[in-house]
């Protein structure tokens, strides 16, 4: 597949690596003369130049540049694949699905750890019942980092946990109540804490720059026991907990030892996985059920403009999304 990869920083650099591994016929094309030169990738001057003869374009620019340029390539006849976010406003986010439906585009957002193994196996527990139906859930997505400058901690990072809620529970939350704090006054905020209502299940999810270390976790409560997830784990990544809260004879709540199991993942690279389910979708015509596509995209982006609002305003807020275009891949 002819790919044409705009973007080359940090992360663009390991889509540029992942594309070399499934073979793509690949070039690239970044602002910084520079940044093109330290990559052993035939190089456009333009976007322009390279849209007429490749098949795919994959977006890895920052953030606020995401809608413009999908848009192009979209209306251009191209298959897309985009780093999240899809779009910084919801409304262009929606209108950018919209659009690649309407031209029977394939649209993929990189939400990168729907992809991750023990994910993966986390959805499928809380399928097979593991803990019940599930009530509450927790996620950590924080650490001491260089701050973003093309979006605050919520869009930045907190989304990952946004989407990997609703991927895990097959729905999008009801509404929203959220802090925000911008301690560092760079008009941004670096602090986040997220409540997500999705009726029978609440998520809370803190993100931001300020914890002493990295944190990559999720975890989710049922009636019957949890499901812990810790990404950054060296070992065993998914821990299952079984057993919940018993009533005594006296009527009084216990909480009893639980039975635990450490459960194995296999080593895979999500990005590697993540675009080669894109390819195969560009091949079959047929949106990825693991991936998230435009309308995952956009709903992600409209959550976490909620809970802007929610914090601005400093109250609930609830989350109204446009319904799908066509079914969805739950």
């Amino acid at each position: 597949m002819r790919v044409l990869q705009i973007g080359a920083g940090r992360w663009g650099r390991n889509h540029v690596r992942s594309w070399q591994r499934l073979g793509a016929d690949l070039c690239l094309f970044d602002v910084d003369p520079a940044a093109r030169a330290q990559l052993d990738v035939p190089a456009v001057a333009s976007v322009d130049d390279a849209l007429g003869s490749v098949d795919a374009v994959d977006v890895a620019t920052p953030g606020p540049t995401h809608g413009a340029l999908v848009r192009r390539a979209i209306e251009a006849g191209k298959d897309v694949f985009v780093e999240k976010p899809l779009a910084p406003d919801a409304d262009e986010a929606f209108e950018l699905d919209a659009l690649a439906r309407e031209r029977n585009t394939i649209l993929q957002v990189g939400h990168i750890f729907r992809f991750a193994p023990e994910a993966g196996a986390l959805r499928r527990a809380l399928r097979a019942g593991r803990i019940g139906r599930a009530t509450y859930a927790s996620g950590q997505f924080a650490g001491f980092k260089r701050p973003r400058d093309d979006g605050g901690a919520a869009i930045s990072d907190g989304i990952h946990w946004i989407d990997l809620a609703s991927w895990l529970l097959c729905a999008q939350p009801r509404a929203v109540q959220a802090t925000l704090r911008d301690t560092l006054g760079r008009g941004l905020d670096d602090v986040a804490l997220l409540t997500l209502d999705y009726g029978d299940t609440l998520v809370q999810i803190e993100a931001g720059y300020q914890l002493p270390e990295p944190r990559r976790n999720f975890t989710v409560m049922g009636p019957e026991g949890a499901l812990a997830c810790d990404f950054l784990a060296e070992g065993d990544k998914l821990h299952v907990y079984r057993g919940g809260h018993v009533r005594d004879d006296t009527g009084a709540w216990q909480a009893p030892a639980r039975k635990h199991e450490a459960h194995s993942t296999r080593s895979r690279e999500p990005l590697l996985d993540e675009l080669e389910a894109f390819v195969e979708a560009c091949r079959t015509r047929t949106p990825s059920e693991v991936a998230a596509d435009g309308y995952d995209g956009a709903a992600a982006v409209a959550v976490v403009a909620a809970c802007e609002r929610s914090a601005a305003e400093g109250r609930r807020v609830e989350v109204k999304l446009p319904t799908p275009a066509r079914g969805k891949h739950s």
